[in-house]
């Protein structure tokens, strides 16, 4: 067993994503959603500052691997500004993101040996928030038409584009459409280039189409 989750997830990554459960179980039970966001929005905070104050200032900063263009990421930054101007708009398109984001990263790290500390840090933190804002949401009632489903579909698809001519022009990796992630993760079980990114959007889809089952029901809180 401790050799098939070396090779498939790695040891450490298990580790940490167990000791994560414990806060996310918390998190389930909780029933008073504005002290629930109310730690989101501190984590947030403090995620983005600490991650590139360290890398600014120990020079470990690096436009092929630390700017916030993962969709994960994208997300992340998103739920930000949404809590800053408390608005409900981009809801549905982020609590898509989250649920598969959130639970990838606790599956999987993209981080290779030897890696600065706070970009471990960065990733759990970043991962964990989704996971929360993902509570949060259900916890909200938000709810996803059909119409939210297909304009977030569009909407991811229209930033992978522009991720991909990113990708093209500065020799980058984001949203791995050049190679598959870095570190050890499930990808290798996964096809050579490019057939691995077409299983990788049909996990997206999936994922897309039961967190649209999971929320149909609910109404929007207003």
């Amino acid at each position: 067993m401790f050799d098939f989750i070396q090779a498939t997830i790695g040891f450490n990554h298990f580790l940490v994503s167990l000791l994560l459960l414990l806060p996310i179980f918390i998190s389930l039970l909780s029933k008073n959603i504005i002290f629930l966001k109310k730690i989101l929005l501190y984590l947030l905070l403090f995620n983005f500052v600490s991650f590139y104050i360290v890398l600014f200032f120990t020079n470990e900063f690096n436009y092929k691997f630390h700017l916030p263009l993962h969709l994960c990421y994208i997300t992340e930054a998103a739920i930000l500004i949404s809590l800053l101007l408390n608005t409900q708009k981009a809801y549905p398109w982020l609590i898509l993101n989250s649920m598969l984001g959130g639970i990838v990263g606790l599956i999987n790290s993209n981080l290779p040996l030897g890696t600065h500390f706070i970009e471990y840090l960065h990733f759990y933190i970043s991962h964990f928030n989704l996971l929360l804002f993902t509570i949060i949401a259900f916890k909200s009632r938000i709810h996803i038409s059909s119409l939210n489903l297909f304009r977030s579909i569009s909407f991811n698809t229209f930033l992978l584009f522009q991720v991909v001519i990113f990708n093209y022009f500065f020799n980058t990796n984001y949203w791995f459409t050049i190679a598959k992630p870095r570190g050890i993760n499930i990808a290798f079980l996964f096809p050579e280039w490019p057939y691995y990114l077409f299983m990788f959007i049909a996990f997206g889809l999936m994922s897309y189409s039961i967190t649209y089952i999971l929320l149909l029901g609910n109404r929007v809180q207003r």
